[in-house]
């Protein structure tokens, strides 16, 4: 069940930099903590901006959640800056997250960048019943989390790990989507999060015939764009869907891949 948004003054419990220009923050939000579920998010007050900025939820320990991310503006930065015991702004849990169906027994998740954000949490949900393998992808070897950061520490046994990195500097060289066809067909079900351009290319793969590529039009991605209330009121983060106009924060921000209109997407 969908958990109901709560607006909460939360203290930061700890904030580094686990990565260059990117962070990991733990926050005490039990009311959060104990009803998100994986692939939802909260929002953020940065400082004295009008916007509030989103944020994967990326991992829970109750009474805790973390976020990760990525320095990209004033807002981040600012995030970026707060030290322990500091108070920050925070709504959520938002939006519609992963499901998992219940006769998948085997999960092939793909993550590109701080794209293991959302997908973080999805492991940690579901490690403990289903068979998982995750192909992250990076431009290099410093910036691959799972082996910065070491998130088989934390519960994920069983998770097998497919790093990738552009330069070669470890594991396979190329992007994620190079070897996504080699595991298609040992997955039951498939979940991505990266950038736009890794998502226009599973779309073209899907195209292609066959049984494993009816499976990646199925996967569930986890789009991250620019949101200007955060709960479907505003309209800000509308996208052209085989089903209509679709609001990211609300309808989302996890759709099919296939269902989605990639042409018409800029985020």
């Amino acid at each position: 069940m969908e958990g109901a948004k709560k607006q909460t003054l939360c203290s930061v419990a700890s904030n580094v930099e686990v990565m260059p220009g990117v962070h990991l923050m733990w926050i005490e939000a039990p009311n959060i903590a104990g009803s998100v579920l994986p692939g939802q998010f909260i929002t953020v007050r940065c400082g004295d901006f009008t916007l509030r900025r989103p944020f994967s939820i990326h991992q829970v320990s109750s009474p805790e959640i973390a976020i990760l991310f990525k320095i990209t503006g004033r807002g981040t930065l600012w995030l970026s800056q707060r030290q322990k015991h500091d108070r920050i702004d925070i709504l959520g849990p938002l939006g519609k997250g992963f499901s998992i169906q219940p006769s998948a027994k085997t999960l092939l998740l793909v993550a590109g960048g701080i794209g293991i954000a959302p997908l973080a949490l999805l492991m940690q949900y579901a490690s403990s019943r289903h068979q998982m393998t995750l192909i992250h992808g990076a431009i290099t070897a410093t910036q691959l989390y799972v082996e910065r950061c070491q998130l088989t520490a934390i519960n994920y046994q069983g998770v097998q790990f497919i790093p990738v990195t552009e330069d070669g500097s470890t594991g396979k060289k190329g992007m994620a989507t190079d070897i996504l066809p080699d595991f298609l067909d040992r997955a039951d079900q498939v979940y991505a999060c990266g950038p736009v351009d890794m998502y226009k290319t599973m779309a073209e793969m899907s195209q292609r015939a066959g049984q494993s590529n009816l499976k990646l039009r199925k996967c569930q991605v986890s789009l991250e764009v620019r949101m200007g209330c955060g709960f479907g009121t505003c309209y800000g983060c509308t996208i052209n869907t085989r089903k209509g106009l679709k609001q990211v924060c609300s309808d989302g921000p996890v759709f099919e891949l296939g269902d989605i209109i990639w042409q018409e997407v800029r985020i």
